[in-house]
């Protein structure tokens, strides 16, 4: 393993990491995640010290601070030597930056396949990797970002789950959660739930939200999931897809797939999220509550 000060991350999988069980979990499927997409992997973290002087050249911090690097390097060390016990052959780098963890992970994550994230703040150093965060990056990275809850990164052999609803912001995550299944070997349910609340814009569905009845608007949604899903079988033909679509919370239904699902991929913000929000409520639920990792998906990624 080497230091990378400069190091271009393009198609790698970068991993936020800090002395937590949490962050080695979330590294050890980071590196699973490299060798299923043949690539290398990229640990980083992040640490700032508080300056106490007036003086521009601060001797407490900058010994802290060399301490804190040389602690840190030490630690992606030992990451690196579990994670080589299983992947002889991964390639993996590290990165050890001053800095506001997210303001790191974004840069370092520039050009990467994946930014993967564990959830909680635990461990000696200052804040590396926690829920704010987790947050933060779905919400601004240029990639798409995995959150890693406690407990959800062993072995699954569900298939991969993806949130569709129609909006521009959930056919990058179709996309994804296809090349994620076809790595897996699994299957891909693509799920779309509707409520009666639910309002369709003339020019998008060419309706206006009248009295249609449940059995016409199953219809519609039905035909809303195909439209999502064209395209895609004949690209992966080996993946098996299995549309669901139901009446009811997207969020419930995609937190009770979530429990036998090997990963759950979504977009940043769904149809009827507020224009301005980075991340929507659906993203931010599973980002907490879900029990397989999710990936999230931003338009553009």
């Amino acid at each position: 393993m080497s230091e990378q000060p400069h190091h271009d991350a393009r198609g790698e999988v970068v991993v936020g990491v800090d002395d937590s069980d949490e962050a080695r979990q979330a590294a050890d499927w980071a590196a699973d995640e490299a060798v299923r997409r043949r690539t290398g992997l990229m640990l980083v973290s992040a640490y700032s010290v508080p300056h106490r002087g007036l003086l521009a050249y601060d001797v407490v911090s900058d010994d802290f601070a060399a301490a804190l690097r040389t602690e840190q390097q030490a630690l992606h060390r030992d990451i690196a030597a579990g994670l080589l016990e299983r992947h002889p052959a991964l390639p993996i780098t590290s990165a050890v930056e001053t800095g506001h963890p997210v303001d790191v992970l974004l840069g370092r994550s520039t050009g990467a396949a994946l930014l993967v994230v564990s959830t909680r703040e635990r461990g000696r150093f200052r804040r590396v990797i926690g829920g704010s965060v987790a947050l933060a990056l779905a919400g601004h990275a240029s990639v798409p970002v995995a959150v890693i809850r406690p407990g959800t990164a062993g072995e699954r052999s569900g298939p991969v789950v993806v949130g569709v609803d129609g909006s521009a912001n959930s056919r990058p995550a179709v996309a994804v959660a296809f090349e994620a299944a076809a790595a897996r070997r699994v299957d891909l349910v693509a799920l779309h739930a509707w409520h009666d609340d639910m309002t369709f814009d003339v020019d998008e569905r060419g309706l206006i939200g009248a009295d249609i009845g449940d059995e016409g608007l199953r219809q519609i949604e039905r035909a809303l999931v195909s439209e999502e899903l064209a395209g895609w079988a004949e690209r992966y033909p080996d993946v098996l897809v299995q549309p669901v679509v139901r009446k009811g919370d997207a969020i419930a239904e995609l937190l009770d797939h979530s429990a036998d699902a090997s990963l759950v991929v979504v977009g940043s913000r769904g149809r009827g999220g507020f224009a301005g929000a980075v991340l929507g409520s659906t993203s931010q639920a599973l980002i907490t509550h879900a029990d397989a990792p999710v990936v999230v998906v931003r338009p553009g990624d």
